[in-house]
């Protein structure tokens, strides 16, 4: 796998699940984006973890206010405006970055050695933000009404 850079999109793999999600008929991108974070969670040492990154970054994208956290290598920018993210996936993606980033993860073990770990982490954290922002938000405004 070749990665160029720490961003969420910035992997081979990440680029593989992306043509996938904006290839898939729209009745079929929520399975991608479901696949690619459920691997994460029901596989140790998975290789999946870079494509579970992009996926969750795809539903942070997705979600009401969400800002496109990666115009230049993510989604076609059309196809995730139109993608609506079921209620339960925000909460999945958080869970398969907080297992992304965890020690016994290849991600983790890669950036550790390479050096850049903590910066990785923290675009992971900026994702997890995101998706806790967004999935807070409606709740903030029920009760400001």
């Amino acid at each position: 796998m070749s990665t160029w850079g720490i961003g969420a999109f910035d992997n081979d793999d990440a680029a593989q699940w992306v043509a996938k999600f904006d290839a898939a008929p729209s009745s079929e991108r929520v399975n991608v984006v479901r696949n690619a974070l459920r691997g994460v969670l029901e596989h140790d040492h998975t290789d999946q973890e870079f494509a579970a990154v992009a996926a969750a970054t795809a539903v942070a994208s997705s979600l009401p206010g969400g800002p496109l956290l990666a115009p230049d290598y993510g989604p076609n920018r059309h196809l995730i405006e139109q993608f609506r993210a079921p209620d339960d996936l925000p909460e999945l993606a958080i869970r398969a970055l907080e297992r992304v980033k965890g020690p016994q993860s290849q991600w983790s073990g890669l950036w550790y050695r390479a050096g850049s770990l903590d910066d990785a982490v923290a675009v992971i954290d900026a994702i997890i933000d995101e998706l806790e922002l967004r999935t807070a938000l409606p709740d903030y405004v029920a009760l400001s009404a």
